[in-house]
């Protein structure tokens, strides 16, 4: 009976140990089997790009970064929190009064900070416009001054002038009824017009050197230097030949010369230097009135003339 149990007991031994052998075998064989196909499957991929690789390399380092923000965000924001029961832990409700009225008082230091900036610009440009406003007024000042002394001198002249005019000009002696042909002569600022064949009838018409409009139901004619035309009056003995080139056209013995002289010192002038170029020449003249309206002036046909 001993015996036989005895061997029993081998035969179950050897059968647990067939077991445990073959299933370590089966497990050895499924693991090569395993890695023989991983190795087949890893054949047929294909291998990877680089930009496939870097964009994967990316990918973690841009996890990794998220990662790290969250963590950092919930670090502060459970340090707000703290902060926050700290606050109100520590802080009683006249403290939180006397902060916000902290808080305005400093938005209203702020607001004040920048209304003074402002003003400080306001007063600078203020300052700037009225610096220029007394350039422009002593420039004003000055022009002002220059025109006072430019009149006073004006005037100056004007009386020289005048008193020069009345020690020159005097009355004409009449010598009676001249004989021969009148010339007739419009004399105007620094310049002596002819004026021939003026007629009294018609139309608008140009004689000689002016412009002849008869007026008065053709009893007379308003008389206008033509602006550019005539002769330079020899003022100072100067340009003094054109006109009396003019006057050698006419013999002095059968003509004389009738001056109608414009109301101004510079028309008296130019009459003064014209009547001594004709007196020098033996001309006989006259001076016929003159009354100057819009730049012209009427003159009446006459029969005769009394010369000087």
């Amino acid at each position: 009976m001993a015996q036989g149990r005895s061997t029993s007991g081998s035969d179950s031994l050897e059968l647990l140990l067939d077991t445990i052998c073959n299933v370590f075998g089966g497990i050895i064989l499924m693991a090569i089997l395993v890695v023989l196909l991983t190795q087949t499957s890893a054949g047929r991929l294909p291998d990877p790009e680089p930009e496939d690789v870097e964009r994967a390399f990316q990918a973690q380092r841009l996890r990794f970064e998220r990662r790290k923000l969250e963590r950092r965000l919930a670090d502060l924001e459970e340090h707000r929190r703290q902060i926050d029961e700290t606050f109100h832990d520590t802080t009683s409700e006249a403290g939180e009064r006397l902060a916000d009225a902290r808080n305005q008082f400093q938005e209203a230091v702020h607001e004040a900070s920048d209304r003074l900036q402002q003003m400080n610009a306001t007063e600078k440009d203020t300052r700037r416009e009225h610096s220029r406003a007394e350039e422009q007024l002593d420039e004003a000042r000055r022009r002002l001054n220059e025109k006072e002394e430019e009149l006073a001198q004006l005037q100056d002249d004007l009386r020289h002038a005048e008193s020069a005019i009345s020690r020159k000009v005097r009355l004409p002696h009449r010598r009676g009824t001249a004989a021969g042909r009148a010339l007739y002569y419009v004399v105007k600022g620094k310049r002596a017009y002819a004026l021939e064949g003026a007629r009294v009838y018609g139309g608008t018409h140009r004689a000689g050197d002016c412009e002849v409009t008869p007026v008065a139901h053709h009893q007379a004619a308003k008389v206008k230097p033509i602006a550019g035309e005539g002769y330079p009056a020899p003022v100072d003995g100067a340009n003094a030949g054109a006109f009396r080139a003019a006057l050698m056209r006419h013999p002095p013995s059968n003509h004389y010369l009738v001056f109608f002289v414009y109301d101004d010192s510079a028309s008296y002038a130019s009459f003064q230097a014209l009547k001594d170029v004709a007196v020098n020449a033996r001309y006989a003249y006259t001076v016929g009135p003159v009354i100057v309206k819009d730049g012209a002036f009427v003159i009446v046909p006459a029969s005769h003339h009394e010369t000087e």
